[in-house]
């Protein structure tokens, strides 16, 4: 069987976990589309703040770009160091399947579970929420969503050396999940957010892919600019290198 093909089983492989766990369905698909409902519900009334129709052009691009960090770094990462402290890698390593099919699967699977939850969560705001969507908004959001689950992917591999035991991965991921989307104006509007709070946000990553996809949604345009497509870029070719540097088969909670 050639790589190609043990890749493809491998993704299959990983899914099939994936569809098995009532926490990662929960986290990943199921909250997201959750607070998707919730925040848009909550600020079509608070017109003193965003009126109906901005506030779901506003939270659905933003509960997107969050569902690809929740997949894209919390979720892989703790997928990754799960099975890095059960063993599972180190006897990877030791069959005959190169080591890097095992993470082409679970990238790969990761860019199947955001695909799935990006489109369900659009068709909500489409349905629902009276989002509309033009072809250059379209091909933002795929631009979009392809670079910040690679972007995410990357960093989520390379925070797994930060992680020694699966409870220390379930509490980094989320908990670096949910400080980022505060700051990014994920959760809160971005005009409430103190100018200093903001400048902070832009350091990081989330901050340029839910601005990206707000602009796309907002202005029916692709949303694409060279500072938000060039953070994100620069994010994950910098987890590319520390993943490549201090990725680790071994447990390193028994040490």
């Amino acid at each position: 069987m050639n790589d190609l093909a043990l890749s493809f089983f491998q993704t299959r492989y990983s899914l099939t976990g994936f569809l098995r766990s009532p926490r990662a369905l929960v986290f990943t698909i199921i909250m997201p589309l959750f607070m998707l409902v919730i925040l848009n519900t909550i600020f079509h009334g608070l017109t003193k703040f965003i009126d109906a129709k901005t506030a779901a052009l506003y939270y659905t691009p933003a509960i997107v770009s969050y569902q690809i960090v929740l997949a894209g770094f919390s979720s892989l990462n703790l997928a990754i160091v799960n099975d890095r402290e059960a063993g599972m890698l180190k006897r990877f390593r030791g069959t005959p399947m190169p080591s890097w099919v095992y993470l082409a699967g679970e990238i790969a699977r990761t860019v199947v579970v955001v695909i799935c939850a990006v489109t369900v969560l659009v068709l909500v705001g489409v349905i629902f929420y009276e989002v509309s969507l033009s072809a250059q908004t379209v091909i933002g959001l795929a631009v979009y969503t392809l670079l910040g689950t690679t972007t995410m992917c990357s960093l989520g591999l390379a925070v797994t050396r930060l992680c020694p035991t699966v409870d220390a991965a379930s509490v980094v991921g989320p908990f670096v999940t949910l400080i980022l989307a505060f700051i990014s104006g994920v959760f809160v509007p971005v005009a409430l957010l103190p100018a200093w709070l903001y400048d902070i946000g832009r350091v990081f990553p989330l901050e340029h892919l839910a601005e990206g996809l707000r602009t796309a949604f907002a202005s029916s345009s692709t949303g694409l600019t060279a500072a938000n497509v060039g953070v994100l870029s620069l994010w994950g070719a910098a987890g590319v290198v520390v993943a490549i540097r201090t990725f680790q088969w071994e447990p390193l909670g028994r040490r």
